[in-house]
């Protein structure tokens, strides 16, 4: 498997956003997980605010390893909003019991209090 950088005109990300019935038109950067020429699974994230990188996608394919899968496209989602200098990523979901939430929370991901919706933070340390 591979993992391909590129943005929301991908036609690859178009398409596979729209097998699950979304489609994305604001700026992504995107990540797609490739298998034999095929999309398995596709992670997305636009600018939150000035520090903050908002990851607005994560779509499977494949039920074999889907957790693993997941952990890999999001660590390197993180990798590159590092390379940006966005200091943390957020992401927000319609309600506390998505099934995604786990996920996010075995990678250091903390709800933010006080928010009018349901939002997960993770901020990156400094190694200064």
């Amino acid at each position: 498997m591979e993992i391909v950088v590129t943005d929301e005109r991908d036609e690859r990300f178009v398409e596979f956003c729209a097998s699950f019935g979304c489609a994305i038109n604001e700026p992504q950067v995107v990540l797609l997980l490739m298998n034999f020429g095929k999309t398995v699974g596709c992670t997305s994230f636009k600018v939150y605010d000035a520090d903050s990188a908002e990851i607005t996608t994560l779509f499977l394919n494949s039920y074999d390893n889907r957790e693993k899968i997941a952990y890999k496209l999001i660590r390197q989602l993180e990798k590159i909003a590092l390379d940006y200098e966005f200091k943390s990523v957020v992401v927000s979901f319609e309600s506390r019991d998505d099934i995604l939430i786990e996920i996010f929370e075995k990678l250091d991901y903390q709800f933010v209090e006080n928010s009018e919706e349901v939002l997960l933070k993770k901020e990156f340390k400094s190694l200064i």
